[in-house]
């Protein structure tokens, strides 16, 4: 389990600090809370796949936690609010 544990944390940070240094101009709140909401969801979501898939599977677990962890990240994204803005041509 404290393998996966770290496991959980690089993919939220990484994922956490990905969204926020690559995709900036779409994450308009402070960077932190864009990491920390990459990490922790990571942690939760792998935690609740630890339990649900149980000991033994490593792989799917941290699968989950990717997976998860994007898609809470993804809420924070405000593409209305970018700083690059370019109106549409009708």
């Amino acid at each position: 389990m404290v393998v996966e544990l770290i496991a959980f944390t690089l993919v939220g940070l990484a994922i956490g600090v990905g969204a926020a240094v690559l995709l900036a101009d779409l994450f308009p709140a402070p960077k932190i809370v864009t990491i920390l909401t990459g990490l922790c969801s990571a942690l939760l979501l792998g935690g609740i796949a630890h339990t649900a898939f149980g000991a033994g599977h490593p792989v799917e677990t941290v699968a989950c936690a990717a997976i998860g962890s994007g898609l809470l990240v993804s809420v924070l994204a405000r593409p209305d609010k970018r700083s690059t803005h370019h109106p549409r041509h009708a």
